[in-house]
């Protein structure tokens, strides 16, 4: 395991290197990219916060593009993905199937190759206006024009996996344009850490919504990068469970793991469960009819009248001015 933890950081130090030394080279494209990302393995809220931008810029009057890799999904292929699409989560991955979801009449572009996926959004008769690159802190094929790191203080940064969470070094934040705090209160030491490396930060607004939610149910489960904040909200709402199930982040709900939910439901002679909606979105729908269920909204912001929506607005005029 040691072994393994020195060969990943050691491959992770030179990859670094040659792109900050100009070895590697980073696609440059005339449509501007925002890029959303983590320096932990999950749990800091990206995708509500993807989804989030996905529609102010809608709103905003832009024709956004996500682009993601669709971890952990079936296919192989690309995939263009509209709200009003027939696929399931597990084909075309969990976070996917979730932004068509929450944002109507925006195009959601999968590719495991995102250079690739860049390009053929600039040749798409579609003429998208603004791109956001999902999960793409450590994807530096790709130039950005505003680096946004969400950060949790729930998470484990001070050790690789296993033991902790991080992909790469902390110092490493210093790439971000901007770091957004989620879940809870940043941890004093970390806030000083990156202040003293000169990032704007901003604290998150989260709201997690289910106006149905009873005050208990039988069991509550989640396959998620951060299960601690699912527990934490559900105390934030009051609703109490009888049993807590913690699954792997991006869980398929196959038969074992359905027959471990219901033997879990039967044991607390229960018909009541409640999940993320990142997870309701997986299960299978004879379950979902059979019993009781309910299931929480994520949804990040940030205040509109923060800094954040400065530098970015200044961040895209600068692209801006360097394609004319």
């Amino acid at each position: 395991m040691i072994l393994i933890k020195i060969i990943y950081s050691i491959a992770i130090y030179f990859k670094n290197m040659f792109y900050d030394w100009g070895v590697f080279s980073s696609y440059r494209s005339h449509i501007p990219i925002i890029s959303v990302g983590n320096i932990t393995t999950g749990g800091t809220g990206k995708t509500p916060f993807v989804i989030f931008l996905a529609n102010y810029f809608k709103k905003q009057g832009l024709k956004p593009l996500i682009i993601t890799r669709g971890y952990k999904r079936q296919s192989r292929e690309q995939i263009i993905l509209k709200s009003n699409h027939e696929y399931s989560a597990d084909y075309v991955g969990d976070e996917p199937f979730l932004m068509a979801k929450m944002c109507p009449d925006v195009d959601i572009l999968i590719n495991q190759n995102r250079v690739e996926a860049v390009r053929w959004a600039e040749a798409s008769q579609k003429q998208y206006s603004i791109i956001i690159l999902d999960d793409a802190f450590q994807h530096r094929a790709i130039g950005r024009d505003f680096n946004i790191l969400l950060v949790s203080s729930l998470q484990n940064m001070k050790e690789y996996p296993p033991q902790g969470h991080l992909r790469e070094p902390l110092k490493n934040i210093k790439r971000a344009d901007w770091v957004i705090f989620t879940k809870t209160s940043p941890d004093h030491d970390l806030k000083q850490y990156i202040q003293k490396l000169s990032i704007p930060t901003s604290n998150a607004i989260e709201a997690d919504s289910n106006s149905n939610a009873p005050n208990s149910v039988g069991v509550a489960f989640c396959g998620i990068g951060s299960p601690a904040s699912f527990e934490q909200t559900l105390n934030n709402i009051n609703c109490k469970a009888a049993r807590n199930l913690v699954f792997k982040d991006h869980q398929k709900y196959t038969e074992k793991i359905i027959a471990e939910i219901e033997d879990a439901l039967s044991a607390e002679n229960s018909r009541s469960f409640i999940t993320t909606h990142k997870d309701w979105v997986k299960l299978p729908k004879e379950f979902v009819k059979k019993y009781d269920g309910f299931y929480l909204d994520n949804n990040i912001s940030i205040n509109q009248n923060s800094d954040f929506w400065i530098e970015l607005n200044r961040k895209l005029k600068t692209h801006q001015q360097k394609i004319n």
